[in-house]
């Protein structure tokens, strides 16, 4: 039985995390899907470059270097970079001669990434693989030119016909490449990288790094419910008022975090105009999750808050309430309070460290290619000013 070593070489955060929890576990699947006559080897090597790099040239370069220090028989890359070719989004790409891949996780959405990703990673191998052991045999071995045969290519479709996921064979270098998967129609496939990018940036980790800032809005909600002002408005107001304070509430505080840490990215050299697009569309979604993640929370402790210490007959009788107090009656309440206490947070957030924010709110690559844009335009900035 011969033995391969399939080397991963994910980027630093959810890439890393991802290619560990596949190293125990692949080898069973190669072998039941790929070949269960070798012995798998599965190593994980995280390297920067793969989430710093800026196209898929390069991206395959450094893979290609790090197989061959490594004496791997192939080499994956698994990058949080969206990759595109024109106005398709790339999934996958697979070079035969080379024996090495790229994987492209915003490609795949948000959840389930594991088994989807495990699916298209089993098939970049199992091409690899092939191509090898057709080699090895002396046989025809399928190349970028000759392409795949149409019973193949069919059976790549319908493996992947309710995911979305095409064959091509044009790519974003510019050549032919054997494995190239892209995600059709369009539309689905937009969504599906901001999905993707906003699921990498992890918003729901805003609670425990803001937690003055909860502080803060918490305390300025619960002096506001000592008065029997917000216990009157609750009573009177219809439902589209509390929906509209609420998406005000949000809306504000997302705007504002946006304007006093300078998170949106501007025009800069080397910056092309569509990804720019969809890393600021990536922001304001990572931050609309934050916020609602921030919301909730803030809700979740009003309405115990209101349940524990406002008496019903108290709130009948200096609320106006013609009916018998109900739980929807405290759900309004605090649901009143949490709007008003969101926008007093918004102030908090503003006084937050701009770093320290930005740590927060993106992930590793999102993080890197905003420090770089930042550094470039105060190159800019000094260069006009020495001008």
């Amino acid at each position: 039985m011969s033995r391969l070593t399939i080397g991963l070489i994910p980027c630093p955060d959810t890439p890393e995390k991802l290619a560990k929890s596949f190293k125990n576990k692949l080898p069973e699947f190669l072998s039941a899907k790929v070949s269960d006559q070798v012995k798998w080897s599965v190593e994980v090597t995280t390297d920067p470059l793969i989430g710093s790099a800026e196209d898929t040239q390069e991206l395959m370069e450094e893979t290609e270097s790090i197989k061959k220090q490594k004496n791997w028989d192939f080499a994956i890359c698994l990058t949080d970079l969206p990759l595109f070719d024109d106005k398709d989004l790339v999934v996958a790409d697979g070079d035969y001669n080379r024996q090495i891949g790229q994987i492209s996780i915003p490609a795949f959405g948000s959840f389930p990434l594991t088994a989807r990703i495990r699916k298209v990673l089993i098939q970049v191998v199992k091409e690899l693989h092939s191509h090898q052991s057709n080699n090895s045999m002396k046989k025809t071995a399928v190349t970028a030119k000759e392409g795949m045969s149409d019973r193949e290519k069919g059976a790549v479709s319908r493996q992947f016909l309710f995911s979305l996921i095409r064959r091509e064979h044009s790519t974003p270098m510019g050549k032919k490449m054997d494995l190239h998967l892209v995600i059709r129609p369009r539309f689905q496939a937009k969504l599906r990288v901001l999905a993707g990018m906003t699921y990498a940036n992890r918003p729901w980790g805003i609670i425990p790094s803001f937690k003055p800032v909860v502080a803060v809005a918490f305390a300025t909600g619960a002096y506001g419910l000592i008065f029997p002002t917000l216990w009157k408005l609750s009573g009177a107001f219809e439902l589209f008022r509390f929906l509209g304070l609420m998406v005000g509430a949000i809306f504000s505080i997302v705007v504002w975090i946006i304007i006093s840490h300078n998170l949106w990215e501007k025009p800069a050299i080397n910056n092309d105009k569509a990804v720019r697009k969809l890393y600021n569309r990536t922001t304001v979604a990572t931050l609309t999750v934050a916020v609602l993640c921030y919301y909730i929370t803030l809700f979740v402790l009003f309405l115990l808050t209101v349940l524990l210490f406002v008496p019903p007959d108290l709130f009948q009788s200096l609320g106006d309430l013609n009916e018998s107090v109900s739980f929807w009656n405290y759900t309004k309440l605090a649901w009143l309070a949490t709007s008003i206490a969101t926008f007093a947070g918004s102030i908090g957030v503003g006084l937050e460290n701009e770093e320290m924010v930005r740590n927060i709110m993106y992930g590793y690559r999102q993080s890197q290619r905003s420090k770089y844009y930042r550094g470039q335009q105060d190159e800019e900035r000094n260069e006009t000013k020495d001008g």
